[in-house]
């Protein structure tokens, strides 16, 4: 449980009687969530001999929970209508209790299992907790370099694809939001696309993809909506209101994509923009690296004003833009909308 994100937890202590704390740096890999990484902005999970402890808020809202700090009566509360779990931390760590550190709250796996419903395997060998849920709005969700992102379920899909690792070509559906080599290059589309994959493409300038020998493409247009495969989408306007940059006549674009029985909205490179008010979806992806899209401070404007179940800050750190960055921006966002980091 955060109360302050620039707060940097030291894990080179120890508790006595409960064996040594290990330097996460050195000892602890990971913490998955349905196969996905967490990202922890700042403090991490440690081991103190045969036991985890985690981090509460970033676990339980990486598992689409969310999480309530009362700073008056310095309570968690955890989850929403018949299941919401209650409780006020330790001071100190004291057995299996959920405890307070460093202006976390810290719990063990057990407490996850049993009390957030997620499977839990903590595998020693290889230093990993892996936890599973039944129903998380980001399961299926992955977001890599700049602004790509993988949606997986009923259907792959993907939108804009960048520096792609390998070549998994086992995409169905892919998404671009303009024509910026950051968000559109031919190879990277041919190693994530399937041979019958369909291309949702800014209309404007669909000749750029269909001269590649794409056989199924569809043009997108802002304001319009439409379903391939299956999966429906709305495309949304994307644009500079300063710069020329992104131009509005352009008519480049955002999409909400429905799928796997969420919204999802993939804004694009744009500002903040009198269209966002219109936005409804379960997740928000929003940019905020700066110079060629908004600020940190205004894409948290924009979460507060769309007002989606979980905002996710994206295209930072890999062209302009800071991990930093999207710290600052956590800490912009309302109380009600879970934010958190998918990639350092």
């Amino acid at each position: 449980m955060k109360l302050s994100v620039a707060v940097l937890l030291v894990l080179l202590l120890s508790f006595s009687g409960a064996g040594t704390l290990f330097a996460v740096d050195q000892t602890m890999a990971t913490v998955q969530v349905d196969g996905r990484n967490i990202v922890f902005p700042d403090a991490k999970p440690y081991s103190v001999t045969a036991s985890v402890y985690v981090p509460v808020r970033i676990v339980a809202e990486n598992m689409g929970i969310p999480v309530i700090w009362d700073v008056n009566s310095k309570s968690v509360r955890i989850g929403e209508g018949d299941t919401i779990v209650t409780f006020k931390p330790e001071t100190i760590m004291s057995g299996n209790k959920p405890f307070l550190k460093d202006n976390r709250v810290y719990v063990d796996l057990a407490f996850i299992q049993d009390k957030l419903g997620g499977g839990v395997v903590w595998n020693k060998e290889t230093m990993t907790v892996s936890i599973s849920t039944k129903s998380n709005v980001l399961k299926g969700v992955q977001l890599y370099k700049q602004s790509m992102v993988k949606l997986t379920g009923e259907k792959v899909i993907y939108v804009d694809p960048y520096k792609v690792d390998g070549e998994p070509m086992d995409g169905d559906i892919i998404f671009i939001t303009h024509t910026h080599g950051d968000h559109f290059n031919i190879n990277e589309i041919q190693k994530v696309a399937k041979k019958d994959a369909t291309i949702v493409f800014p209309t404007k300038e669909l000749d750029k993809v269909t001269a590649a020998g794409f056989e199924k493409v569809v043009g997108a247009v802002p304001n319009e909506e439409g379903t391939v495969d299956g999966i429906s989408y709305k495309a949304v306007p994307a644009y500079n209101t300063q710069t020329s940059n992104h131009s509005k006549d352009k008519e480049w674009v955002g999409y909400i994509i429905k799928v796997n029985g969420a919204s999802y909205y993939m804004a694009g490179d744009t500002d903040l923009i009198p269209e966002m008010t219109d936005i409804d979806a379960d997740v928000a992806f929003l940019p905020m690296g700066g110079t060629y899209t908004m600020a940190y401070e205004e894409a948290a404007k924009a979460a507060n004003i769309i007002h989606p179940r979980i905002v996710i800050p994206y295209h930072y750190a890999d062209v302009v833009g800071t991990r930093d960055d999207a710290v600052k921006f956590i800490d912009l966002i309302e109380p009600g909308i879970t934010s958190i980091l998918m990639k350092e």
